[in-house]
């Protein structure tokens, strides 16, 4: 099977990683592929150095600047390949990665998702590696074990370094929600909560730079609170309201929950109106829960005990689950289910 593959890569001030993106792309050693470029209003010479790129596979485009999301949205738009894929212009593929992941796909899935290194630009060396299984793993997704393979274990949530059937995309009318940070979290919520089968595979496909001072990743800010708050409204309003017998969506809520709640624990940066904003959509963000799911018995407890503590003030919350030497939720939960357990057992 010649399979094509639609390489997306939105580009914003990447002057100082560019050419070397783009030639890890073009030396691909599978060559069925069609590089989409777009030049997100960058104010350096991302775009100069676009332009005197030479390869015909290779399509570029010009903007002013929209966001990640609406960048890619874009590219989506002008994908001709039957897989999608992307990659950020500051990461870099090892020559194999395409074929990697085509070779490994057999007519059914969705979804085939590589292996992510971190990686350090300027020492020019792998890390380590994002969450990821550690031999391959053929998932049938009719219950959403992805989703809850990684609220128990972990997962990378990147929507980069995973091989899309673009059929999938299509008829799910999957795009990326536009203006919030964040947006991969819910991308990668939508993409498995409607996938039919996905494959991970053990290989590294991807390199994921870790030293990019300028990544929205390293700047907290109240757009990071912001986003993840668009996130659960949008798996409240989106999911859980329509498909109420898929309780997916309460238990990931309060997946989503814990993970704004630890942030807000470890930043206190954000305004006091963000706050409020986190306390309201906690309140309206609440879900019931409904046992019918494949977790362990400890582990919806936990979620719904996550639940129960976002409803609390802010400052309740810092002042009761993260004083020292008690200061995590976990570290909380545990001791809880201890004094249950001692009391039932008298």
């Amino acid at each position: 099977m010649n399979l094509s593959v639609s390489i997306i890569v939105p580009c914003y001030n990447a002057s100082h990683y560019m050419h070397e993106v783009l030639l890890s792309i073009k030396n691909q050693t599978y060559k069925n592929i069609q590089c989409i470029l777009i030049n997100d209003g960058s104010t350096d010479n991302t775009l100069e150095i676009i332009n005197t790129f030479s390869d015909e596979r290779f399509e570029m485009y010009d903007q002013q600047n929209k966001g990640l999301s609406d960048t890619r949205n874009f590219g989506l738009e002008k994908a001709k390949g039957d897989f999608i894929f992307f990659c950020d212009s500051d990461d870099l593929l090892p020559p194999k990665s395409i074929e990697t992941l085509v070779s490994a796909y057999t007519g059914k899935e969705d979804i085939i998702v590589g292996k992510t290194a971190t990686y350090s630009w300027y020492k020019k060396e792998n890390i380590s590696s994002l969450p990821h299984p550690s031999e391959k793993q053929v998932i049938a997704n009719n219950h959403f074990e992805v989703l809850i393979k990684n609220m128990t274990e972990g997962l990378s949530p990147i929507a980069q370094n995973k091989l899309y059937r673009k059929v999938f995309i299509q008829e799910n009318h999957l795009k990326f929600l536009s203006g919030i940070y964040h947006e991969d979290e819910l991308w990668f919520f939508e993409t498995m909560f409607r996938a039919k089968n996905v494959m991970f595979i053990p290989e590294i496909t991807y390199l994921y730079t870790v030293d990019n001072a300028q990544s929205i990743t390293k700047k907290k800010s109240d757009k990071n609170l912001l986003g993840y708050l668009s996130i659960i409204k949008t798996i409240y309003n989106k999911y859980y309201l329509t498909y109420p017998q898929k309780n997916i969506s309460a238990y990931y809520i309060a997946y989503l929950k814990k993970i704004v709640i630890g942030n807000f624990k470890h930043d206190s940066n954000y305004s006091d109106e963000a706050v409020l904003e986190m306390e309201r959509t906690f309140r309206e963000a609440n879900p019931e829960f409904n046992d019918e799911i494949n977790l362990k018995n400890i582990e919806k407890t936990y979620f719904k005990y996550l639940n129960t503590i976002s409803l609390k003030d802010s400052n309740t919350i810092k002042r009761e689950y993260f004083n020292r030497p008690v200061n995590s939720l976990r570290k909380h939960f545990k001791i809880i289910m201890f004094r249950i357990f001692n009391s039932n057992s008298k």
